[in-house]
Order: structure tokens, then C-alpha cells, then sequence
């Protein structure tokens, strides 16, 4: 009797061990256990997601990946920290309601968001996704609920491996850049005796008549008038194109974007020299830090020749919203943006980076505080730098950089209008009202302006260094911008002046003369040329363009030999940014600079001619006047010939 009681009581409480486990009422995950199974699912998720973006991107889209070169460890970081962060509110149930989460609810909850991850990297729509992630998630929670230990135990094994790989990306990555730099820096030839510093600054998307530089009726650049006035200013200079990769590779190589292969998807090409290697072969130190994220990134090819180049940040933030798929999808950044923005007009108290979209997740602060940061370690080695800034404030979505700084006009006020801004480029811009365009205008100008407060602060700090009165200074943008100019908007849609000319200012500070004014049409294919000759290094420079040394020496008279024709060319962007009206649309473009005239030509064949001193703002297009018929024939005489490599 005792023998069978004793074995009756060791079966009731077998079973009521396994009622127990079963039972998610009965028992359930401790916080610790909850914390690292969402560790385990979340970095599992995380190489997942890893592997959908480059399988998207480099075998489906074919297109840059448009993420830093910490991407590898970044993705499987930043789904393990949003997956760390739903398993701290399960385990926070515990703290407030003194009851553990079932395992089957922690695996269904984990699971589901996960799937959710994965499914931002698949074309699905939102239903789609939902009703999959669903599924998964209860099938999860159901294995879950009828095994009980196996989660923990699975994730016992498996975070120490998922952990170590992530720790192996970080160190191949990381440390496979920092030594790349030493051992470029290390390598670096002997430097000529007292050669200069140049620093090169790019205002993305910054147009020339949208400058007090050049007349524009708001005070938007006093500083680089101020600057003006102690160099060259160039009052007609052209861009080669008008959106930023081909830009900046001509401005770099002294070529025309079709001799460089760049495009939407295509890098440049890496067979052409760069002003960058060759002052690196001639012993300077080299470094770039740009905030155009998308097109002046490593990948783009533009880094090539620079020791030191800073694109992407690492941040929480950025992380979550960049690199994580779900938080891309989900376009946390414009959401934060918006609400960050009216809290900052409810509290009058700026909001810092929460306020800021994807496409500025660098700063005109950050972009100098990377270069000054650099140049307190390269100031020890006694060696002339090149260096490249690149801003990208003025770029669309407008966001007013410093509310604490007076503007110029409408400044958003309503969710509306935030909501406008921050969608600028998706928005149908038929459906804009004329304040719309106001305010976008106003918010444009207040970006410019904020650039060029930058710019002054940047400038003193140099000379405050000892560092300015040996530094070649210039200051140019890639493109310009369209603000409803042609019933168009955003830039790289057509070739119109709004969109080719920029500024361009160039200070050297050996003797050079100051106050002068170019009024001739240049390009910034010739700054290669120009820096090369510039620095003493002319002898073995491989850049084709004409070199502007003279007129920054030379105080009266034509700067140099005559130029040529001024060529700018353009591709259809991979989406249309007013809804297929772009002169774009019709296929490639070209245009020409010369003779006091810019000719455009479409796709379709359709000319375009106007007068750069008559008609700044392209209005009246002189194509078909009954005197113009051998002048536009002459420009495509010339088109084809520039195209064919022949010399016009």
C-alpha cells in the first residue's frame, strides 16, 4: 500500500509539473529569461534582415546599398536592440502586474515583430505583412506553449554564437578600416616645402540665385560675401549636372559624367584620377566628410583617394531608423521629425536630433565637428591637408535648421504643413497651394542662410587655429534646386540654369587678388586643374579641364584662354518627382554653355535656347526664333562631337 501510495503521489506530481508548464497561467518566464530570448530571436532576426537587404539590393534592385560600411553589424545589432526592447516591456508585466508572461506570449510577441522585420525587405504590402507576421507569430507561440523550456534553452546556445559573430563584424569592419587609413597614412611621400592646405566646401543643392552673393533679394549669404571680398568670385559658374554624384565625380576628375560611367546605380568608375589621389601621391593628408548620405558615400566611389573619409553616422537613432527594416519601412524619422518639431514650436526649446529626417541625419554641425576633430590630430603631423565638406542642409525635406535664428517668412505651424515638408518629395506637387511653395521658398532660404552662419563660425575657428592664412579656401555647390520655377520642383528632372548654376568663391590667401569678379561663364570640371596648379603640382596632373589659377592672380583681363563650350548632362532619376512632367521623363539630357547662351536638349529631341545675360530665369525659349536655326545647329554640331570625344 505504501509502495503504490508513494507512486500515485510521484504521478500526480508529474503531472501537475507538466499541468505547470503547459498551463501559461500556472508559470511562466522570469525577466532574465524573457531578456535573453528576445536577445537570441532578435540577433537571429537581425542576420536575417542582414541577408533580405543585401539580397534585395545587390541581386533584385541592383542599386547602392545607401547604408554605411557598419552595416554588417549595425542591421543585427539594431533588430536586436528593438527586439530587446518589446522583451524588456514583457518583462516589465511582471514589475507592475507581479505575474510572469507565459512563454507562449513572450515567443508570439518576439516572433511577431521579428516577421514584421523581415517583411519591410519584401514588396508586401501592409495587410500582407500583418496577416503573415500573424501567422508565424501564433504558430510560434502555440510551439512555445506546448514546450515551454525549449526556448530558454535554445537561446542559452545560441546568443553566445549569435553574439560572437556580431562581435567578429564589428572588428572586421572597424578594424579592417582604421588600419586601411594607418597604413595610407604611414605610406604617404614627403610634401613640397610650405604647400598650401585646401579646403573644399560643397553646399549640396544649393543654386546660385538663391544667394545675396548674387543678388537674391533676402540676406542669405553674407558670409560668403564677406569671404568674396578677400578672393574670385565667379558670377556664371556651371555644374556639369544637376544632381549630385555626377556633379561631385566631375568636380573630382575634371571629366564629364559620360566619361566616368556614373549613374543612378553606377559608381565612378575606378580607373580615373582624382584631385584627392593626387595630392595623397604628393604627400598631403587627405579626408572627406560629407552629409549627403545617398550619393557622396563611399560606395558612390567619391572617397577614392582620401585616407580618412567620414559618410554614415553610428547612433541609436540612426540605427533604428536606417539600418532596421521595420524602422525604414515604417519612416520613423519623418514621424519623429514631425512631432519633435511641433514640440519644439509648443515648448520654444529645440529638440536636437529627434527632429531630423533620415536624409539629415548629419548636420552642418556634425560635418564640422568630424573635420575639426580630424584636424586637432592632423595638426600634429605637420602636413598640408586637402580636405572635403560636404553639406547637405539646403536638400530636401526642408526643415527650418534653428528656430532660434530669425526667418524669412512662412515657417510650418500646422501638422499640415510639417507633414508637407517632410514629404516634399512624395507629395503630388498639382496638389500644392501657392503658401505651400512659399513656405518650402522661405525654409530653403533659412537653410542657406544657416549654412552660411556655419560657415563664417567654421572660418574663424580656422584662423583662431593659426590654420586659414595657409588654407586655399573654396566654396561651390553640385546643383541647384527647383522651387516651382518651370512648374518643376527638386533638382536632377531637367538642366534649366535653377538647377546648373551655382556659386562658386575661391580665396587663396599667398598674394593672390582680392575682390575680383569673374563675369565669364566656368565650370567646376575646371577645379581639379585649378587646385593642381594651384598647390604647385602641376607637372603629372591628369585633369583635362582649364586650369582658373590666372584670374585669382591676375587682376584685370579675361581669365586665361578662351573657353569652350560648358557641357552639363543628365539621366531620368529612378522616381519622378512631379508626376512624369520633367523635361527629363522624355529620356537623357544635354546642354552647352557658350556664346552668351545656353542650349538644352531633351530626349525627344526637343531644343530649348536662351540668353544668359537677358534671361536668368529661362522664360523665353529663343529655339525657334526665325534667326536662330544655325546657332542651334552649331550646338548640336557641338553636342555630338563632345559626346563622340572629338573637341568641338
Amino acid at each position: 500500500m505504501e509502495s503504490g501510495a508513494g507512486t500515485s503521489k510521484a504521478a500526480d506530481a508529474g503531472r501537475i509539473a507538466e499541468a505547470v508548464r503547459a498551463d501559461p497561467r500556472a508559470g511562466g518566464m522570469s525577466p532574465g529569461a524573457t531578456l535573453l530570448v528576445a536577445a537570441c530571436i532578435g540577433l537571429a532576426a537581425g542576420w536575417i534582415d542582414l541577408g533580405l537587404m543585401l539580397l534585395n539590393s545587390r541581386v533584385i534592385q541592383r542599386d547602392f546599398d545607401r547604408l554605411g560600411g557598419d552595416f554588417p553589424w549595425l542591421i543585427p545589432s539594431g533588430v536586436a536592440a528593438l527586439l530587446l526592447s518589446v522583451g524588456a516591456a514583457l518583462a516589465g508585466l511582471y514589475l507592475v502586474r507581479r505575474r510572469r508572461p507565459s512563454p507562449r506570449w513572450v515567443v508570439g510577441v518576439l516572433a511577431f515583430i521579428a516577421s514584421l522585420d523581415a517583411c519591410a525587405r519584401l514588396p508586401l504590402e501592409l495587410w500582407a505583412s500583418l496577416l503573415l507576421s500573424a501567422g508565424l507569430a501564433v504558430q510560434s507561440g502555440r510551439w512555445a506553449g506546448r514546450r515551454p523550456d525549449v526556448p530558454l534553452a535554445w537561446a542559452r546556445r545560441a546568443v553566445p554564437l549569435l553574439a560572437a559573430a556580431l562581435l567578429a563584424a564589428v572588428m572586421v569592419t572597424r578594424g579592417g578600416r582604421a588600419w586601411a587609413e594607418h597604413r595610407a597614412v604611414s605610406s604617404l611621400p614627403p610634401a613640397s616645402a610650405n604647400a598650401p592646405n585646401v579646403l573644399l566646401i560643397v553646399w549640396d543643392t544649393v543654386r546660385a540665385a538663391s544667394t545675396s552673393l548674387h543678388g537674391y533679394g533676402r540676406p542669405t549669404t553674407p558670409n560668403l560675401q564677406r569671404l568674396a571680398a578677400r578672393g574670385t568670385r565667379f558670377d556664371l559658374a556651371f555644374s556639369t549636372s544637376s544632381w549630385t554624384l555626377p556633379a561631385h565625380a566631375s568636380l573630382f576628375t575634371g571629366r564629364w559624367p559620360h566619361e566616368l560611367g556614373v549613374d543612378w546605380k553606377s559608381p565612378l568608375r575606378r580607373d580615373v584620377p582624382t584631385v584627392a589621389g593626387h595630392l595623397r601621391d604628393r604627400g598631403y593628408d587627405t579626408a572627406g566628410f560629407v552629409a549627403n548620405l545617398d550619393y557622396a558615400s563611399v560606395e558612390t566611389g567619391l572617397s577614392r583617394g582620401f585616407a580618412h573619409y567620414e559618410d554614415y553616422p553610428v547612433d541609436l537613432l540612426d540605427t533604428l531608423d536606417r539600418y532596421v527594416g521595420l524602422g525604414h519601412r515604417m519612416e520613423l524619422s519623418t514621424w519623429g521629425s514631425v512631432v519633435s518639431s511641433l514640440l519644439e514650436k509648443a515648448s520654444g526649446r529645440p529638440m536636437g536630433r529627434i527632429g531630423r529626417s533620415r536624409e539629415h541625419a548629419k548636420r552642418a554641425t556634425d560635418v564640422d565637428r568630424g573635420f575639426l576633430d580630424w584636424l586637432s590630430w592632423q595638426r600634429g603631423r605637420a602636413r598640408p591637408f586637402f580636405a572635403f565638406l560636404n553639406y547637405n542642409d539646403a536638400h530636401s525635406p526642408y526643415e527650418v535648421p534653428d528656430p532660434s535664428a530669425p526667418g524669412f517668412g512662412l515657417r510650418p505651424t500646422t501638422l499640415r504643413d510639417y507633414l508637407t515638408l517632410q514629404r516634399w518629395n512624395q507629395v503630388p506637387k498639382a496638389s500644392l497651394r501657392p503658401e505651400d511653395v512659399q513656405m518650402a521658398t522661405a525654409v530653403y532660404d533659412e537653410c542657406i542662410a544657416h549654412l552660411d552662419r556655419r560657415l563664417g563660425l567654421l572660418l574663424d575657428e580656422l584662423d583662431r587655429r593659426g590654420v586659414l592664412g595657409n588654407t586655399i579656401v573654396i566654396v561651390t555647390a553640385d546643383h541647384g534646386e527647383h522651387l516651382g520655377d518651370h512648374l518643376l520642383f527638386f533638382h536632377g528632372c531637367s538642366l534649366y540654369r535653377q538647377l546648373v548654376h551655382v556659386p562658386l568663391v575661391i580665396v587663396d590667401p599667398r598674394g593672390a587678388a582680392t575682390g575680383r569678379v569673374v563675369a565669364g561663364p566656368v565650370g567646376l570640371r575646371d577645379l581639379p586643374a585649378t587646385i593642381a596648379e594651384l598647390v604647385g603640382e602641376v607637372d603629372g596632373a591628369p585633369f583635362p579641364g582649364r586650369s582658373l589659377a590666372r584670374s585669382l592672380r591676375d587682376a584685370a583681363g579675361p581669365p586665361g584662354d578662351a573657353p569652350g563650350p560648358l557641357l552639363m548632362e543628365t539621366t531620368p532619376p529612378l522616381v519622378m518627382m512631379n508626376e512624369g512632367r520633367e523635361p527629363v521623363a522624355k529620356g537623357p539630357m544635354r546642354s552647352l554653355v557658350a556664346g552668351g547662351l545656353h542650349y538644352i536638349e531633351s530626349g525627344d529631341g526637343t531644343q530649348e535656347l536662351f540668353s544668359l545675360e537677358g534671361d536668368p530665369e529661362e522664360r523665353f525659349n529663343l529655339a525657334n526664333a526665325p534667326t536662330a536655326g544655325d546657332v542651334v545647329r552649331r550646338f548640336r554640331s557641338s553636342l555630338e562631337s563632345m559626346a563622340s570625344g572629338r573637341k568641338p
